[in-house]
């Protein structure tokens, strides 16, 4: 719905010398609430006419249908229209005070919305002589008998000026409603914001500083000490946001090479097996098994224990080392065998044989065993 703005209102009184009139013009510019003039428009106007105070009670109501003219000026005489309460001629206007209330319909109907509440500060003499005792005596102390210069006060708030016993009218249009002590625009205070490479001002524009700077929040404010990025390629050594460097024969081989002799450098073989050792032959190192593991393997267990799966087993029942009573077993395959405080875990790669006896020579812990088969 469009909000109607009344901008200024006149009463004129219809008069003659016959008789006293029983109406006055009312005039009222209409604009809606983007400040555009209804002008050429049919327009539906309620009068609403309160005593005591803009909510009192409502002494006279009516409704006109008028059209604006090319310059959305609505004219249409109260006490006209069609009343819908009260009596205009029987208002008593010295027994005030009295309000008009306004209220507009931009299509022409009755769905009216409020637009303005103001007093009548005066009342056509003619109307007004209808029930004054005395129209030579108002009851007012003006001193020079002249109503049209009675002391007013104005005063603004913000964007509304308002003046004493009137009305109140809205000035955006005209100014911001900001104070501005020195009245001049061109030095007024403002925010600067930088978001990014854009830096920005408040009811201004926005600028792209990325030629500038990068939009790297850098702490200390010190270009020389920024983290960066090494990379190499081929033979060439890169930095981020820097340059590089040709390394050249150096590229090749980065190695530390204590003698400079590129012909004497250890090489591993590459046909080694699962648990070989590196082995020098006198003319180079090549991988070979444990030395030791190649008569077979000899592992005692518990008397009764079952030897580990593929091993032969040795019964011999005799407390061998003055501990227990073990057997032996025994392979010709090439292995590796260790004992182990019982409940320690086996190196990674080796077979766990649970003993837990005391089966080796001068040693009364129990033990289990670790062997591993190449």
């Amino acid at each position: 719905m469009r909000k109607l703005l009344l901008l200024a209102a006149l009463f004129v009184c219809d008069s003659s010398m016959a008789q006293s009139p029983e109406k006055f013009t009312y005039q009222s510019v209409i604009r809606d609430e983007a400040q555009n003039l209804i002008f050429d428009s049919n327009v539906g106007i309620q009068i609403i006419i309160r005593k005591d105070s803009p909510s009192g009670t409502i002494i006279f109501k009516e409704q006109h249908t008028v059209t604006t003219n090319q310059n959305g000026l609505a004219t249409l005489e109260i006490g006209s229209g069609a009343v819908i309460t009260g009596m205009f001629s029987s208002i008593d206007w010295s027994n005030g005070p009295y309000f008009i209330e306004t209220g507009t319909d931009p299509l022409g109907g009755t769905n009216f919305t409020i637009i303005g509440v103001s007093q009548f500060l005066s009342v056509p003499y003619a109307l007004h002589s209808k029930t004054a005792e005395n129209v030579f005596n108002d009851q007012v102390d003006d001193a020079d008998n002249n109503p049209t210069n009675e002391i007013q006060d104005i005063s603004l708030n913000g964007t509304e000026l308002s003046i004493t016993n009137g009305n109140t009218i809205d000035i955006s249009a005209l100014q911001d409603g900001v104070n501005d002590a020195d009245n001049n625009p061109t030095n007024e205070i403002q925010d600067i914001s930088l978001n990014g490479t854009e830096l920005s001002i408040t009811n201004g524009s926005t600028i792209d500083i990325s030629a500038l700077q990068d939009g790297v929040n850098d702490a200390d404010s010190d270009p020389n000490n920024e983290i960066q990025s090494i990379t190499l390629s081929n033979d060439t050594l890169y930095i981020s946001n820097g340059g590089q460097v040709f390394l050249g024969d150096y590229g090749v081989d980065l190695v530390d090479d204590a003698d400079n002799d590129t012909t004497n450098e250890i090489e591993l073989p590459s046909n080694a097996n699962l648990g070989d050792l590196l082995k020098y032959d006198g003319n180079s190192w090549i991988a070979a098994a444990p030395t030791g593991s190649t008569s077979g393997a000899l592992m005692y267990i518990y008397d009764g224990q079952t030897c580990p799966s593929g091993w032969s087993t040795q019964q011999i029942n005799v407390a061998v080392f003055g501990g227990v009573p073990v057997d032996a077993c025994y392979t010709d395959t090439s292995c590796l065998v260790m004992y182990i405080y019982h409940g320690q875990t086996c190196p990674s790669g080796w077979s766990l044989q649970p003993i837990n006896a005391p089966v080796t020579n001068g040693n009364s812990t129990p033990v289990d065993a670790c062997y591993k088969c190449y």
